[in-house]
């Protein structure tokens, strides 16, 4: 079951967790090791194909909702422009230069 974030998924494993349904949350398409942080990035939730029925019945998810959810999904996550954007990466990376420079400019003045 992908969720569109983090604590969006991870409500639905507290969730499940209660109902004694054993379960992972996993990111999709990177993680904190990878852009610093998750949060906002697609998340699937894992369960044991035995208690799939019930933690969807629990979940209130429908059959046709969650295989049009994953499809879509999957297809996000092969492009690394859904995982972040790349005008915000050479924004930042701007940003970064220009405080670098000043830093110096500052220093040697």
């Amino acid at each position: 079951m992908v969720y569109d974030n983090e604590p969006t998924a991870r409500m639905a494993e507290q969730r499940l967790n209660l109902e004694g349904i054993p379960c992972l949350v996993k990111s999709l398409g990177g993680g904190p090791g990878l852009w610093g942080t998750s949060y906002n990035l697609l998340h699937d939730l894992l369960v044991y194909e035995r208690d799939l029925i019930r933690a969807r019945e629990i979940l209130k998810i429908s059959l046709d909702d969650l295989g049009e959810k994953e499809s879509v999904s999957q297809y996000e996550c092969a492009t690394p422009d859904h995982v972040i954007n790349r005008r915000a990466i050479t924004f930042m990376i701007l940003v970064m230069v220009i405080f670098l420079v000043f830093i110096l400019v500052t220093s040697i003045g």
